[in-house]
């Protein structure tokens, strides 16, 4: 029994070495491909950016992500999420990391987790005379275009001072 032991144990090492170091190539493919994408320091191998990603505000923590992206602009994103489709990895778009569903938390070690908070643009409110789906008459909509980074506090602030209400969950609002 203790040589069979000692067997597995040589295999598990071997297998750990050999996982490490497929992990580095995978990392070294993926640094290069998203560097086509992305300025480079907007990808982060680092224990840091990993660690500060693996839960929202649930504290849930199941997995570290494979990488995290944190994109300068909402045109890389389609690119970004192809690749990391391309690379086999899961990925997890994540916005302020306030949510409570549990929805930014990677589930597996292949994730990617696309962090969206840089892409803070903020329209003007506009209103629409139709909608897609509404038919018939119905008085103009207000409606205002965002990045996925804003922070729900500023659309509130943007509809108060238009004199509008924008009525979401108050918890999200900060």
């Amino acid at each position: 029994r203790t040589l069979e032991l000692l067997e597995i144990t040589h295999r598990v090492v071997n297998d750990f070495g050999t996982d490490f170091e497929q992990q580095a190539r995978l990392r070294a493919t993926a640094r290069r491909r998203f560097a086509r994408l992305t300025r480079r320091d907007n990808i982060q191998f680092d224990g840091l950016a990993r660690v500060s990603h693996v839960t929202d505000a649930t504290d849930w923590r199941v997995e570290l992500p494979f990488v995290v992206l944190t994109p300068d602009t909402e045109a890389e994103m389609a690119e970004l999420v192809q690749c990391c489709i391309g690379l086999g990895l899961t990925v997890i778009p994540r916005g302020g990391g306030t949510g409570y569903t549990g929805g930014a938390v990677p589930l597996e070690r292949m994730s990617a987790v696309i962090n969206t908070e840089k892409l803070e643009t903020l329209g003007s409110i506009e209103y629409l005379e139709a909608l897609p789906g509404r038919s018939g008459q119905h008085p103009p909509v207000p409606v205002v275009s965002t990045g996925a980074g804003v922070v729900t506090r500023r659309v509130s602030d943007l509809a108060q001072a238009s004199g509008l209400v924008f009525a979401v969950d108050p918890t999200s609002q900060d």
